[in-house]
């Protein structure tokens, strides 16, 4: 009798540890809820992909020889798909002007430019933020892309009226900047298109489930 209690025992203290692994691996597996601050997890996961995505931009730039037409399309390409990943891997509020305030900031260290454009980025950030609040939030990959084309095509014009306002003595300076402008567009919405196809395939992978 004493067996069988010792048996009955093991057997109910195993199924109670097995259901505590499953909790906590469906807990773990879980997106973390959407409270009023980010986890330490993504904290860490926006200061990787901000420097990521600033360390590439400038790598790209040395590669291709410096800013020139192809660069610069490929960097702005590069910046969208990588903005587009790392919101749906942290589909939290905030987390854009977070990011882009991290790598206005290591660009300023770097390269000690972009004083005046750091406010704008911000701003623009926010209007992305808000496209994608008014379009329904994180869960569907179209309001992502909108809201970063939102906040892309917002940070260009901002920097256009500021080559305005600094070289409005300047016409060919003016022409130069819109050209380049535009080409950095092409980029970004190239960056729209390889972002969704690039969420696509780590979907399947099964490393983002969002």
């Amino acid at each position: 009798m004493d067996a069988a209690q010792s048996g009955a025992y093991d057997a109910a203290h195993r199924a109670r540890r097995g259901d505590q692994a499953r909790r906590g691996a469906v807990a773990e597996a879980a997106p973390a809820p959407h409270g009023a601050y980010w986890s330490t997890r993504e904290l860490v996961t926006i200061g990787v992909f901000a420097t990521v995505i600033k360390a590439s931009t400038i790598m790209v730039a040395y590669m291709g020889g410096g800013m020139n037409p192809v660069t610069l399309a490929a960097k702005n390409c590069l910046y969208v798909t990588l903005m587009i990943v790392l919101l749906h891997k942290v589909p939290r509020s905030w987390t854009m002007p977070l990011a882009v305030g991290i790598t206005a900031m290591v660009s300023l260290l770097i390269m000690g430019s972009g004083v005046l454009y750091v406010p704008a980025s911000i701003a623009a950030c926010l209007l992305g933020e808000g496209a994608i609040r008014a379009l329904g939030g994180y869960g569907r990959t179209r309001n992502v892309v909108l809201g970063v084309l939102v906040a892309e095509i917002a940070s260009k014009a901002a920097g256009f009226g500021l080559s305005c306002l600094i070289m409005r003595e300047q016409p060919g300076m003016l022409a130069t900047s819109a050209l380049f402008i535009g080409i950095g567009s092409t980029g970004t919405f190239l960056g729209a298109f390889t972002g969704v196809r690039f969420m696509e395939e780590l979907r399947h992978a099964g490393i983002i489930s969002h």
